[in-house]
């Protein structure tokens, strides 16, 4: 078991990442890469909410399915990957919607897996509700953004409004790279390491390789 983090035994507590309950909503793109570095990493427990099924328009994207995953319930299918990468993490998969269905365990952070406002908005007033930090992620095309949201930063509904809505046209490699982002901060978070992107919106522009951190 020690051997298994013995390369980033240095850099973080691992005890304090076994400790962690992690809740993540929605388990496709950002969700499936987010599950998957946290697993590897080795979470004490994560937490997997979702509705949808496998499509395959998915797959392009979605890291954790197959061709043979078509019309399974992704939450089932994430929740055997993940346990199959990383046995000594326990996987709960819960069926359902964020704010419609309840949610036993204790939570740390909450990572934003979706990929529309709504559930946003209600992924968010479920962390801030609970005393843990929600950590927003988002994707559309060759761009990806990321900020640390708890009760003492700016709402989504303070700066969410610059970017309308839409169905995403979305790369892997975008979505894999924010996800990274979202499950460094979960990670320096829950042990204590760096600084957090509090009040900061960092928006990442791959066809330019440039970084732009946005002052909320």
């Amino acid at each position: 078991m020690d051997e298994r983090y013995s390369r980033q035994k240095n850099l973080v507590s691992q005890e304090k990442l076994k400790k962690a309950n992690v809740l993540i909503v929605g388990v496709g793109g950002l969700g499936g890469f987010s599950s998957l570095n946290l697993a590897l990493a080795g979470i004490g427990t994560l937490i997997l909410l979702d509705h949808d099924v496998v499509e395959r328009s998915n797959l392009n994207r979605q890291v954790l399915y197959r061709e043979s995953d078509i019309g399974k319930k992704k939450v089932y299918i994430a929740a055997e990957r993940l346990k199959d990468i990383n046995p000594y993490v326990e996987i709960i998969p819960i069926e359902g919607r964020i704010g419609e269905v309840n949610i036993p365990q204790r939570v740390d952070v909450v990572i934003d897996g979706l990929d529309n406002m709504e559930a946003r908005f209600k992924a968010e007033d479920f962390a801030l509700s609970h005393g843990v930090p929600y950590i927003f992620g988002a994707v559309e095309g060759f761009m990806g953004m990321v900020t640390f949201i708890d009760k003492g930063t700016k709402r989504l509904e303070d700066f969410i409004h610059k970017f309308p809505e839409q169905i995403p046209q979305v790369l892997a490699p975008t979505a894999a790279f924010t996800a990274s982002i979202q499950a460094l901060e979960a990670i320096k978070y829950l042990t204590g390491k760096g600084d957090l992107l509090r009040n900061r919106l960092l928006i990442y522009d791959a066809l330019s390789t440039n970084f732009l951190e946005v002052r909320l």
